[in-house]
């Protein structure tokens, strides 16, 4: 009959036990931004003293609830006492002396010349199939204590078996809770879609987690700041949260906060190194859709959408698509609830424009005064099936002396013009495939400098 092999995962804390300890139960992983912690919990009755011995890894808090009840710790058993461990040692032995009878019987093939001994081709075959079994067997015993071995050492090298005593008055539901490093990374991102037909935007916000052992139905915090700021940051000017709950997510739910934010998700089960995407919150929103272009840096067209959620989208990074087509990777600034917010999907590749300096004379009014003409021109074409809205920026000097005056001139009546930055605003439509052209500039009158006599 052959002896069965139990192996357990190398990166699972809690599945080593022992018939006098326990295992605190994983509940919740807090993920920094410059480490990641797992709590887990143990929970029992007391009344007076109580001897409890745990397994929990290397380098962990422990705490107790409620604070009224004692907390002691006592000496620490031996790790060779831990009955697994002995367990495993046992099992190492017998595939390694299994496998070195493997290995001498396989030897024996090397000696054997199947050729020569072809008259007896049914023996043959025989020995063939009998080596070929014993190499699969090999095989598959050292895999076996290739695995133990990994157990082994991450019971040597993780686990610490501690023994707590714990106090308390009167008959008390205890908690006791465990901080213990852990290896994980976790990053939260947008996708970002908007459609011009339907003149909408919609938005997903997801995290991103991956953990080096398998955890199930825990909770998951993000937070975007440094571990030993937290408490730091709730002592200062913590933002009010505020809750939401999406039905189609539900039971989970996520917390935010307007000057410091953090993620909360409920429910997760992650597998050791494998990334998991999280759906944390999703909406449609209505949008207004416009191509901006400001002169003054260069001319590319840049699409920006109107927005106004109905609740806070704390910024981050984003994958923007527009009609279904990839643009770009970049930022999502924050959307602030119930307000006009700008989303930029970047620059719009069917919007062509052009920008040339077409006058800039000089001519004399009088025997005092001379007045100079500058003047630009934009040709913007649309190549789009549709019309498009177009919000163009420009500037133009601004005087610094009452002796000088400078006015604005354009072949289109602009919608705001300031004349303290000099800042002019122009919006107009263009048809589908049309070209639309725009001059623009100022007239600057002033006094002609006289010449200074030697």
């Amino acid at each position: 009959m052959k002896r069965k092999f139990f192996l357990f995962s190398s990166i699972s804390l809690f599945l080593y036990s022992q018939s006098l300890a326990v295992n605190p139960i994983p509940k919740e992983l807090n993920i920094y931004r410059d480490g990641s912690f797992l709590i887990s919990e143990y929970i029992t009755t007391v009344k007076g003293w109580k001897d409890i011995n745990m397994h929990i890894p290397k380098n962990s808090l422990i705490f107790l609830e409620p604070l009224h009840c004692n907390l002691e710790y006592v000496e620490s058993q031996k790790l060779k006492s831990l009955k697994r461990y002995k367990e495993l040692k046992e099992e190492a032995k017998t595939l390694e002396a299994q496998i070195l009878a493997l290995e001498n019987t396989l030897k024996l093939s090397n000696n054997i010349d199947f050729e020569k001994h072809n008259s007896y081709i049914n023996s043959s075959k025989i020995l063939e199939t009998f080596f070929e079994k014993k190499y699969l067997e090999f095989v598959e015993l050292r895999e076996k204590l290739k695995k133990i071995k990994k157990d082994l050492n991450y019971i040597e090298t993780k686990i610490e078996p501690v023994g707590v005593s714990v106090f308390c008055p009167s008959i008390e539901t205890v908690k006791i809770k465990t901080r213990s490093p852990i290896n994980a990374e976790g990053r939260t991102f947008y996708y970002v879609l908007g459609d011009t037909k339907k003149n909408s935007v919609y938005i997903e916000n997801r995290l991103n987690v991956k953990v080096d052992r398998n955890l199930k139905s825990i909770k998951v915090n993000i937070f975007p700041y440094n571990a030993n700021t937290y408490h730091k940051v709730e002592a200062v000017a913590f933002a009010p949260r505020r809750m939401f709950k999406s039905k189609s997510l539900s039971p989970r739910e996520y917390t935010e906060g307007t000057a410091r934010y953090f993620y909360t998700i409920k429910n997760v089960s992650l597998k050791k190194d494998l990334r998991k995407n999280i759906l944390v919150s999703k909406a449609e929103m209505p949008a207004t859709f416009q191509i901006v272009i400001n002169g003054n840096w260069d001319t590319k067209p840049s699409l920006v959408a109107y927005v106004k959620p109905k609740k806070m989208f704390p910024g981050g990074e984003a994958y923007f698509y527009i009609d279904g087509v990839f643009l770009k990777r970049g930022v999502l600034s924050t959307l602030e609830r119930s307000e006009k917010n700008k989303i930029y999907f970047g620059e719009d590749k069917l919007v062509k424009v052009r920008k040339e300096k077409v006058k800039d004379i000089t001519v004399k009014l009088s025997k005092t005064h001379q007045r100079r003409y500058v003047k630009w021109r934009y040709t913007i074409k649309n190549k789009h099936d549709k019309s498009i809205s177009v919000k163009l920026i420009d500037f133009i000097p601004v005087s610094n002396s009452y002796k000088i005056k400078i006015e604005p001139v354009s072949s289109k009546l602009w919608k705001k013009y300031y004349d303290v930055s000099g800042k002019l605003v122009w919006e107009f439509n263009i048809p589908a495939g049309k070209e639309f052209i725009l001059e623009f500039g100022y007239k600057e009158t002033k006094p002609i400098e006289k010449k200074k006599e030697k």
